[in-house]
């Protein structure tokens, strides 16, 4: 025990020592009163050498007993999924056991159960234990999976892949996988019409499956089937696991499809199904399917999708506008320019926060107003000119024991941790 805590204070004091040395940023705003620079509580490399090297992509956020996970490097470019302490930024494990050494490692989507964390990357299959790092188990698969995983219960979580039909075409459907082991079996296939078979000899599939709320078998799904000149065209239906039937499908999503009709980042809010549908947003009812409103826009929404916070749908479109959104009717309360293509957001006492993939900046939105409060510019708090903050995951934390609320983010070569703003 005494060793412990020597080590403790050794580690407290060199720590403390550190932070006296760099000079620590000031707060600073720009000519419209946004804050473009502040002080961090604390600072943390992501690379041993201390400076970039070619690293990995995390945009989900990877939370465990108030940890977090982040891309990190070793000098030699080894990759690795590190876990700090979120309070002191101290490196608790790190995970790299790849099929394919020193690859890279991007989660941007993954279902997580307690301590056990798992995501896809084509044909290889991880699952992480967050308590050590440790790889619970990790599977090379006969098959492409899609990335994308949606959650199911505690045992369980939903994959995609393909299989071949009786005509001898491919055709997409939602897999239930199983948390412990990583096996999996077929849960629902669409019923696809089969009229077009596009090039890739694909007569369409599942794009999202969503577990309704307070319900332990009725199932929202969305698919697409394949139309001539590459189109894809978008369906919705409501799936009942109890007796395998589906109470309604085939409700068309969009009027007239186009190439880009996929259907992502669905989210059940108030018994309705909300969903982006190539450059719309749409919302169904979930009793009947029917379609309650769709508003189009002039770009998509495929890099940061949306959240429902405050009762506002706030959604990031690659037109460079943040939208607020009513979600009774998809009239638009207020809309703000941002950035564009984005990392996810994350909603902290009523500001979303988000890196701007077209700015580089750690921007913060007040959800109320569309105001933006937050440009923070990592040249400003101490990097090199031309810095930029990654569209890795943001991590917020509200008041605990004393502190205040936090926002971590990444910058390609740094990891901060913030006061959230008041």
């Amino acid at each position: 025990m005494k060793t412990i805590i020597t080590v403790t204070l050794i580690s407290f004091f060199l720590i403390a020592s550190s932070c006296h040395e760099e000079e620590i940023p000031e707060v600073q705003t720009n000519a419209d009163g946004v804050v473009i620079a502040l002080p961090y509580q604390w600072k943390k490399t992501l690379h041993h050498s201390g400076n970039f090297e070619s690293n990995s992509q995390m945009k989900t956020k990877i939370q465990y007993n108030g940890n977090i996970g982040v891309p990190t490097t070793d000098g030699t470019n080894n990759r690795f999924l590190s876990m700090l302490d979120s309070k002191t930024g101290e490196t608790l494990w790190r995970w790299n056991d790849m099929f394919v050494a020193n690859d890279y490692i991007y989660i941007n989507f993954k279902c997580q159960h307690n301590n056990l964390l798992t995501y896809q990357s084509g044909k290889k299959s991880y699952c992480i234990n967050l308590e050590n790092g440790s790889t619970h188990w990790k599977a090379q698969r006969n098959k492409e999976f899609g990335i994308r995983l949606f959650p199911n219960n505690d045992n369980s979580f939903f994959c995609k892949t393909r299989k071949t039909n009786a005509n001898g075409h491919t055709e997409g459907g939602a897999y239930l996988c199983n948390y412990e082991t990583g096996e999996y079996e077929e849960f629902v296939t669409p019923n696809l019409s089969g009229e077009y078979v596009n090039p890739r000899n694909s007569i369409g599939g599942v794009n999202n499956i969503s577990k309704l709320p307070n319900s332990d078998y009725l199932y929202a799904v969305s698919y697409t089937e394949p139309a001539p000149d590459w189109v894809n065209i978008p369906y919705f239906g409501l799936y009942n696991s109890n007796t395998q039937e589906w109470e309604y499908e085939r409700v068309p999503m969009i009027e007239i499809p186009t190439y880009n009709s996929d259907v992502y980042h669905p989210a059940i809010y108030d018994n309705k199904f909300y969903a982006m549908v190539g450059k719309n947003l749409a919302c169904h009812d979930l009793e009947t399917g029917e379609q309650l409103w769709i508003r189009q826009f002039t770009q998509d929404f495929s890099f940061s999708g949306f959240i429902i916070e405050e009762g506002i749908i706030i959604a990031n479109n690659e037109d460079t506008y943040t939208y607020g959104i009513n979600p009774d009717d998809g009239t638009i309360l207020w809309q703000e320019q941002s950035a564009g293509t984005s990392g996810y957001m994350s909603y902290l006492n009523g500001y979303v926060y988000f890196v701007g993939g077209s700015t580089g900046k750690l921007h913060a939105i007040e959800v109320s107003t569309g105001k933006t409060v937050w440009q923070i510019d990592a040249h400003k708090i101490g990097e090199e000119d031309g810095s930029l903050f990654n569209t890795n995951a943001v991590y917020v934390f509200p008041a605990e024991g004393g502190q205040p609320a936090r926002v971590i983010a990444s910058s390609f070569k740094n990891v901060y941790s913030f006061k959230a703003y008041q």
